[in-house]
């Protein structure tokens, strides 16, 4: 009972796949394996369609090089640097102006221009004058709380109403670094974090911050611009989502700061367009960032809030499928991936694992650009696991039985019949069944003469040298071959599978070993060996087949009263007529479809030795499409002698004889016939014309 259970592979299939199931459900759970999750998804960001909305201003390296090519290091820069080119920004009309930039300092030391500036002041003028122009700029220059340099950002500032300034929480959120007042007065403000898991990689952002003194949290600079830029656009209510990578790095419009500074600008450039300043040199400052886009070139954190805005406002957001999604993916996966395993060969199981696992790395890539991330581990741990279990099963229960079958039958049968066997192990009775078969028999004609000639060890070689030939040909036929028996050579068709045909390959096998011992003649002559010929038996009918034997040692073979004949036919019946071979059935008649195929004359009816009941044998001749004129007028010619020695017309039938000359059956047929024609008696001849053979 568990034996029939477990050969069901549908259901062993569903059972496997269901303990794979399992195990990759806790392993979802345990977040086990989610950072390889997470590299490997990053291999799914493959858009390339950076938005030409968001225009990024560069303070790169260029733009810090020391004048007069850049502006000098970035620390030391003049805040009136950026008055001045926020004001030829302006000058394009640009929807939002966003500064990834802190602005949380005042101006503490006084640039090198304006002690330049103050020398050309002072250039002319009479001592009252400059002792009054020194005091004014000591009294602008020494208030930090009242710098001229950040009063003139803050005018400039005030004279917009698109801006967005970064600001930075504390871990903990207790404090938010934020711009100066003087600057935020005329400014939205944006959190300017960057976001990074734990192998430093960005991928996910927080839109919302909450300061703990501050009754509404703060939103992401990437939110601010947007409300700034599209204030009747829906903007997501989310804490936290991931960005959408849009590119690898530097993917957008990018100009150089020094550019804006100079004026050096296509006409246009910023119109109607969302532009972020921020710092890409890495001289000084280092804002940049692993991304999933590129784990080898950093990322300018102005460019990824670049992806996040561009994510936003294109809607294009990107989700992890849910737990209990995973799980019935995985499930459907490793259920029926291992169903369908279970009755595929190995060649073509590894081809469908390997499928598989293709067709899932499409279908993520597939979901990815429908806004959700499939688990990137689990799926394909399903399927390698499902190709292994179901080998496993395979293995050792489903196709046990059929290894053994083909273990047990491999001697016997060709390959492709072995296949069909273990394809079908229940078409096999090996316990033994009764049923039709074709029991074929050859024997070497004068052997012990042959062995006589040459040494024993050529003599056994050559053998060797024919048994393997001729066994290649029964195989080849899909005979089953059974046993050697010194030189004699047993095999029988329509078992262990059923062979509608099993007459006409045995018959075919004959011929076709006749055309195998014609090549080996024409090697043996060359090398001076003997040139052997055999005799060949065939008889249809019914025998028990099956494996018979010891307990420890057993063949597969046939029993019964058909191979009896079948022998007796290859030796007694052959030797008695002088030919090479001999067919019969058990019905004693050859339908018409194989007389169709074959030439064939009806050479006597018998009493075989041993044998109570009469056989009708004949002789095998030719394949009918290969007859030739004189062998079909020699059926003809015999079979009319036949006919008329029956009804008693001897002097006609030995005409009909003797006109075939040395024809071996027909100069015995025509003796008989002469001895009946003069009154003489023959002993081994009964009163309806059945001939008993004496010799075995």
């Amino acid at each position: 009972m568990l034996s029939h259970f477990l050969k069901k592979r549908a259901v062993m299939g569903a059972l496997i796949g269901l303990l794979i199931t399992l195990v990759c459900t806790a392993g979802v759970f345990t977040g086990l394996f989610h950072a390889l999750h997470l590299n490997v998804a990053d291999s799914l960001y493959t858009r390339d369609e950076a938005t030409s909305e968001i225009v990024i201003v560069a303070i790169d390296n260029e733009s810090t090089d020391p004048a007069p090519t850049g502006l000098g290091r970035y620390s030391q820069w003049n805040r009136e640097y950026y008055a001045d080119a926020l004001d030829r920004i302006e000058e394009d009309n640009p929807k939002v102006v966003a500064f990834d930039i802190l602005f949380h300092t005042y101006t503490v030391m006084t640039p090198r221009e304006k002690f330049l500036e103050l020398e050309q002041e002072l250039v002319g003028t009479t001592d009252e004058e400059k002792i009054e122009i020194y005091e004014k700029f000591t009294a602008e220059s020494s208030d930090s709380l009242d710098n001229a340099i950040d009063n003139t950002l803050a005018e400039t500032f005030a004279k917009y109403e698109n801006l967005v300034l970064g600001a930075i929480p504390l871990p903990d959120g207790s404090a938010l670094i934020q711009p100066i007042r003087k600057f935020r007065e005329h400014a939205e403000l944006g959190i300017a974090n960057i976001p990074a898991d734990e192998d430093g990689i960005g991928r996910e952002s927080r839109l919302l911050y909450p300061i703990s003194y501050i009754e509404e949290p703060y939103k992401k600079l990437s939110l601010s611009v947007l409300e700034k830029s599209n204030p009747e656009m829906e903007m997501p209510t989310e804490e936290f989502i991931k960005i959408n990578y849009f590119g690898d790095p530097y993917s957008y419009k990018y100009v150089p700061f020094i550019d804006v500074y100079n004026d050096k600008l296509e006409p246009g450039i910023f119109a109607d367009k969302i532009v972020l300043i921020g710092v890409t040199s890495a001289k000084e400052a280092h804002d940049e960032f692993l991304t999933p886009r590129s784990n080898t070139t950093l990322m300018p954190g102005v460019e990824i809030h670049a992806n996040e805005i561009q994510t936003i406002l294109e809607g294009k957001y990107i989700h992890d499928q849910s737990p209990i999604a995973q799980i019935i993916t995985i499930a459907i996966i490793a259920i029926g991936l291992t169903i369908a395993l279970n009755y595929l060969g190995i060649i073509t199981a590894i081809i469908l694992t390997i499928v598989a696992l293709l067709a899932y790395l499409l279908a993520a890539h597939a979901f990815y650009d429908r806004g959700i991330i499939l688990n990137m581990v689990y799926p394909f741990v399903a399927i390698v696991l499902s190709y292994l279990g179901s080998w496993v099963y395979k293995y050792f229960i489903a196709d046990k039985g059929k290894r053994e079958m083909k273990d047990a039958f491999s001697h016997y049968v060709s390959d492709k019949l072995v296949d069909e066997i273990a394809e079908n192990p229940e078409s096999v009775h090996l316990g033994g069944e009764k049923r039709e078969i074709t029991v074929f028999f050859s024997d070497i004609r004068g052997s012990t003469s042959y062995s006589e000639q040459i040494e024993t060890e050529k003599w056994v070689a050559q053998m060797n040298e024919y048994f393997t030939l001729m066994e290649q040909v029964i195989k080849k036929y899909s005979g089953t071959l059974d046993k050697y028996e010194g030189d004699a050579i047993m095999g029988f068709w329509n078992a262990p599978i059923t062979q509608e045909n099993h007459q006409e390959l045995a018959y075919m096998a004959a011929f076709g070993m006749q055309e195998a011992l014609k090549l080996l003649h024409e090697k043996w002559k060359k090398e001076g060996k003997p040139l052997i010929e055999f005799r060949i038996g065939i008889n249809t009918g019914q025998a028990i087949v099956g494996n018979f034997g010891s307990a420890d040692r057993f063949d597969y073979t046939a029993m019964g009263d058909t191979v009896n004949t079948a022998s007796r036919l290859e030796g007694s019946a052959n030797k008695s007529y002088g030919i090479k071979m001999v067919i019969s059935t058990e019905s004693n008649e050859l339908n018409e479809g194989l007389r169709e195929k074959f030439l064939m004359r009806e050479i006597d009816i018998v009493f075989l030795p041993g044998k109570k009941d009469p056989e009708r044998i004949y002789e095998l001749i030719a394949p009918m499409e290969s007859a030739s004129a004189n062998e079909k007028n020699l059926v003809q010619t015999y079979e009319r002698g036949l006919a008329l020695y029956r009804s008693g017309n001897f002097d006609e039938a030995i005409n009909s004889f003797n006109s075939l000359g040395e024809d071996s059956p027909s100069k015995i047929m025509a003796a008989r016939c002469k001895t009946l024609a003069s009154g003489g008696e023959i002993a081994e001849l009964s009163g309806d014309y059945v001939f008993k053979i004496e010799n075995k």
